[in-house]
């Protein structure tokens, strides 16, 4: 089936350096995601990372690889195993940053989402899909402006 991706862009009035550390950093990063409790693992290229993950009241986690990291620019996971059952549903499923900057302070980010459906009820699901998608990286990326921005309670 056809690649479905999900992109939402938000800008963060800070350095792209910043920004940068802040996803980088996986206890920085696991401080400021509305959606994980906790990180184990490096963000580098190849790396596995595991997130405990807590999504309304369900707790959960997810196993995933770092499939691209360039210094400054993007770092994308490829989700090999989560709690929610989604990656058993779809294909090559891949999450993550990208990141250009803006003015002399600010920074564009672009939450991105990548994944084949497996299924065919997927495909019939997409709208329903796509819009519980950007509602959770709109989410993130509010998230990581608020703490980058330092308007963040964390």
């Amino acid at each position: 089936m056809a690649e479905v991706d999900i992109r939402d862009e938000m800008v963060v009035r800070a350095p792209i350096s910043t920004v940068w550390q802040a996803i980088k950093n996986p206890a920085v990063h696991a401080a400021w995601h509305p959606f994980v409790t906790s990180i184990s693992g490096e963000h580098e290229q190849g790396a596995v990372r595991r997130c405990v993950i807590r999504i309304g009241k369900k707790d959960g986690h997810t196993e995933e690889r770092c499939s691209a990291c360039e210094h400054e620019s993007r770092i994308l996971w490829r989700i090999d195993r989560d709690s929610t059952g989604f990656s058993g549903m779809v294909s090559d499923w891949t999450a993550g940053f990208l990141l250009k900057p803006e003015a002399s302070n600010e920074t564009l980010v672009t939450a991105t989402s990548v994944f084949r459906p497996r299924r065919w009820f997927v495909r019939l699901m997409l709208p329903f899909v796509r819009r519980k998608f950007h509602q959770t990286q709109i989410a993130i990326l509010t998230g990581l402006k608020e703490h980058v921005e330092g308007r963040g309670d964390h």
